[in-house]
């Protein structure tokens, strides 16, 4: 766990591998939001920026191209 300081608030990173045992993310969706990031194991995110690479991946298209 990391915490950086912006401004007044300090920021909690955690470990990506850390925040798929919090958010429960499945096997299937945990690796392709690594890979569609370019995400490394061990990399810290914010569990907000966590939250929303889960997201943006669920709601992309098979191929990634959208109607």
């Amino acid at each position: 766990m990391t915490k950086k300081e912006t401004g007044t608030q300090e920021k909690e990173y955690l470990a990506i591998e850390k925040l798929r045992e919090i958010n429960r993310t499945p096997d299937a969706v945990y690796e392709g939001m690594c890979a569609a990031n370019g995400w490394q194991k061990g990399r810290a995110v914010t569990p907000e920026e966590y939250w929303e690479a889960q997201q943006r991946f669920l709601g992309a298209a098979i191929g990634g191209k959208r109607k």
